[in-house]
């Protein structure tokens, strides 16, 4: 039964894999970002300067440089960041208690509300709803990606 459940798993990550999308960050911009962050090492600070990483290299050979491109850039790098997000989660349930459990599904829900509520304001400003789309979309990247990076450095080994 276990095997059967593993090969069937395994197939759908097969399938998921050759399902490339148009939000499905390609092998290129998966490296730009691993790259920066693999360099830039533990020091949060220098790990901002990742962010855009993925977005630069899909806008370097995507076709489309319209506002529906470069929104699919912003989208694939998002991706990105929202794997980092559930890769940290998966470890702080592993390793960490019920109380601070409760205090990560609390703050996650009240980081979704600000990063929703913040992302919009584009929409409401007067003479940018041509570009509030776009502003939205770079704003939801960075802010998930801030969340990704403040993730990573509650999962990241310590020192004794």
């Amino acid at each position: 039964m276990i095997r059967c459940l593993v090969l069937l798993l395994s197939l759908c990550f097969s399938v998921a894999a050759f399902a490339q999308g148009p939000d499905t960050p390609r092998p290129d911009e998966i490296r730009a970002l691993q790259s920066c962050l693999q360099k830039e090492g533990l020091v949060f600070n220098r790990k901002v300067q990742c962010i855009g990483r993925a977005f630069e290299s899909c806008t370097m050979t995507v076709k489309d440089r319209t506002s529906t491109g470069i929104s699919k850039c912003y989208a694939r790098e998002t991706a990105l960041w929202e794997k980092m997000i559930a890769a940290a989660e998966k470890d702080l349930r592993l390793r960490q208690d019920k109380p601070t459990m409760t205090e990560m599904q609390e703050a996650n829900v009240n980081w979704k509300a600000f990063r929703n509520n913040a992302c919009n304001i584009p929409f409401t400003m007067k003479g940018e709803q041509r570009m509030a789309p776009i502003l939205e979309l770079e704003c939801f990247n960075r802010v998930t990606a801030f969340w990704a990076l403040q993730l990573s450095e509650f999962t990241a080994p310590r020192e004794k």
